[in-house]
């Protein structure tokens, strides 16, 4: 098999992009990147290790053991390993070589991981990238052996991930978004409990211009239902475009976030007389796709401190365990000690406020 690790004769279950997307918003899945250091520093998903497939042979006593141990524990304790490479590109279409994250995957059965826990992301961070999802930390371009393509590049016939009929597809469902990714848009300003003023309507113009406050997203005409602040209170529904903040603060307990769920891949066991695993998970609404702007982060110490909103002086500490996932909405600010708060993302479970220290992208 190379890389000096025997080859099972067994490849691992698959994921796609959206449920490894999903998985890492939920806090269920460990990413492990395999390529080279060069690539690894040029584009990343968010929140992924580094575990090179050439640092098995290539640099002297191969992997970090530290490294690889923690990887082995996650996985035994419940998470879900994912590896991936630039196409993650399978072994039989792939002129009999075997990917680069199935060498990694091996490897770390190998070192006593759970083979039932390990997934391989179909497409590798190629396929994110083309998904638009959000967490790519560098370049936004494919890359494919060890270069920079255009962003229309696809992979020779011989590397391509997809076998016939395979077929990717975005975890649509009734479930509302808030950026691109293959989901159905919504303007994130939006939330439950936000005072709006109603613009640009044609069939009810008589409502132009008049305050209502938001009440919930209802995904199944994708719109907004808001409440009229005078003596009507009519309820009317309106898309994202025909509301505008009107720049009142949402209620300081603002209503839950409506909960919609996904059944996404988890691990398994393919070949004879195996089978793939699901789980069902919290659907988390993907962020704009942007280069640099990270939503999701590794806790590095069980230690984290956090505060209720940007402008509380109140901050607090809060216990995560170390390695897991850190949800954010992609805003950044300053606070006034000089420190860098993220705000963290309600939709995906988090509670509302902003955290700082003790994080990796």
């Amino acid at each position: 098999m190379g890389y000096g690790v025997p080859d099972s004769g067994v490849d691992f279950c698959y994921v796609t992009v959206y449920e490894a997307h999903q998985l890492m918003k939920n806090d269920k899945a460990v990413f492990v990147d395999s390529r080279d250091d060069d690539d690894f520093k040029t584009t990343r998903i968010q929140t992924s290790f580094h575990l090179s497939a050439n640092s098995l042979i290539m640099k002297a006593g191969g992997a970090e053991k530290g490294l690889v141990q923690q990887l082995v524990d996650l996985v035994n304790s419940g998470k879900t390993l994912v590896c991936l490479s630039d196409a993650c590109v399978k072994g039989n279409i792939n002129r009999g070589h075997v990917s680069r994250c199935r060498h990694i995957a091996q490897y770390l059965v190998e070192m006593g991981a759970d083979r039932g826990r390990i997934v391989r992301m179909t497409g590798g961070i190629n396929a994110w990238k083309k998904a638009q999802l959000d967490g790519i930390l560098g370049d936004l371009r494919p890359m494919y052996a060890g270069a920079i393509q255009a962003a229309d590049f696809e992979p020779p016939k011989e590397g391509r991930e997809e076998e016939e009929g395979d077929e990717v597809r975005p975890l649509r469902g009734e479930a509302r978004a808030l950026g691109n990714g293959g989901y159905a848009a919504v303007a994130p300003e939006l939330a439950p409990g936000l005072q709006v003023e109603i613009q640009g309507l044609v069939s009810r113009a008589d409502l132009n211009g008049k305050q209502a406050k938001i009440k919930e997203f209802v995904a199944s005409s994708e719109r907004w239902e808001v409440e009229l602040l005078d003596e009507t209170q009519e309820r009317v529904r309106c898309k994202a475009t025909c509301l505008k903040a009107s720049g009142s603060t949402p209620p300081a307990a603002p209503a839950a976030p409506l909960e919609e769920f996904v059944e996404v891949g988890c691990g398994g066991t393919p070949g004879d007389g195996g089978a793939r695993d699901t789980c069902k998970v919290r659907f988390v609404p993907p962020r704009p796709f942007s280069q640099d702007r990270p939503t999701a982060y590794r806790a590095l110490k069980t230690d984290l401190y956090k505060k209720s909103t940007k402008e509380s002086d109140k901050i607090i500490k809060v216990t995560r365990p170390v390695g897991s996932t850190v949800r954010t909405t992609g805003e950044l600010f300053v606070g006034g000690a000089g420190g860098v708060w993220a705000e963290l993302d309600v939709m995906a479970g988090e509670k509302k406020g902003c955290s700082e220290r003790g994080l990796s992208t």
